[in-house]
């Protein structure tokens, strides 16, 4: 007899509120097939750059290319998503959450893509995966505190100004695989911090609105003309060093761990 598999249980940690009511949508005990994510998609109206449904498919044999994963949703709106997979169903769920900055993401790395090997990026497209990987969007109304963490101040801002960083930043993750380890926040887990400063009507938004905004916003850097690309555009964050995330930096001590809180880079970008 065939037993289903359980289903994807979240932790109850605040690292995966973007995530957790579009598990729930979901419904049911097991874990999601693609036209389950496909009908929550089309319930929502996601669509890619060419206007094209979104829609979740069993991955192909043998698997495609990162640039051909990606050619494949540009041309058909077909997301290769495979069963049982936390990576994929993060996956899915950046699609859901974000949808205008996934939309340009996709299109992006199909157009600087065209004329280059599978297994080589341009700049564009190194940011593009870290971003979509690894992302986290750090957005705050105080200025000074976001040059905190470029400073990789990391006492300073978390432990000395904690109470600012409670009411003035937010720690939104946005790439597929961090959420992946968020699963566990396992020692040294870094997110790659994209810093935007916000306007202070941004705290009297709902988790929602917020994340509608978080993603408008990401389009819109990452589709400036004038944009240049670069690695050193994106912060590490310490995923477990952000207030609230792990109780034990509570204690100010905890940010004296040179192991998962760098002194960071000596010279500017």
């Amino acid at each position: 007899m065939t037993v289903a598999a359980a289903g994807p249980v979240l932790p109850d940690h605040p690292a995966l509120a973007p995530v957790r009511p579009l598990l729930e949508a979901l419904g049911g005990s097991a874990w999601p097939a693609p036209h389950d994510w496909s009908r929550l998609a089309a319930a929502r109206g996601i669509r890619n750059a060419q206007g094209l449904q979104i829609s979740f498919v069993t991955p192909s044999e043998p698997a495609p290319s990162a640039l051909d994963f990606e050619r494949r949703i540009h041309a058909r709106g077909e997301v290769e998503t495979r069963p049982q997979c936390w990576h994929d169903a993060f996956h899915a769920c950046a699609w859901l959450a974000f949808p205008h900055a996934k939309a340009r993401i996709n299109a992006l790395h199909v157009a600087d893509g065209a004329d280059a090997s599978p297994n080589r990026r341009s700049a564009l497209r190194n940011f593009l995966t870290l971003i979509d990987e690894g992302g986290i969007i750090v957005a705050s109304t105080r200025a000074d505190l976001l040059e905190l963490l470029r400073g990789f101040r990391w006492r300073e801002l978390f432990a000395d100004r904690r109470q600012a960083v409670c009411e003035a930043m937010d720690f939104v993750i946005f790439g597929h695989a961090l959420y992946e380890r968020a699963l566990s926040m396992h020692y040294g887990a870094t997110g790659k911090g994209i810093l935007l400063e916000v306007g202070p009507n941004y705290f009297s938004l709902d988790l929602q609105g917020r994340l509608a905004f978080l993603d408008i916003r990401i389009e819109a850097l990452i589709s400036d003309p004038g944009f240049e690309p670069s690695t050193r555009l994106l912060q590490p964050v310490p995923i477990k060093g952000i207030p609230g995330w792990d109780a034990a930096n509570e204690d100010p001590a905890y940010y004296d761990d040179v192991a998962q809180f760098r002194p960071g880079r000596r010279k500017a970008a």
